[in-house]
């Protein structure tokens, strides 16, 4: 089996970022289409990684994206943006850890 590559993951997690990042600015914004965008986040996360340690970020992801989904529905701001907020944050810190930085 090949060695998956850090670059790699820094890219899938990149990925996953950027939708995250748009989710919480729709958020902000109140945009109406905020909970399609929330959805797409959760769908970055979807499904196996590249490989590598991050499997369990995965499923912390997965889980943070979909509460703030569910808060979301339910008029809770706050809680809803925590949690999209704690999955972005650890996003970034893996990419950091990743990148040796």
């Amino acid at each position: 089996m090949e060695k998956v590559t850090d670059d790699l993951r820094v890219g899938h997690l990149l990925r996953i970022s950027s939708y995250l990042n748009m989710a919480i600015l729709s958020m902000w914004r109140a945009n109406p289409r905020a909970g399609v965008v929330m959805g797409m986040a959760r769908a970055s996360a979807r499904g196996p990684g590249p490989g590598g340690d991050d499997e369990e970020l995965l499923q912390k992801l997965r889980a943070l994206i979909s509460e703030g989904i569910e808060y979301y529905e339910r008029d809770d701001f706050p809680a809803a943006m925590a949690r999209m907020r704690v999955a972005h944050d650890l996003v970034g810190l893996r990419i950091i850890r990743i990148s040796g930085g």
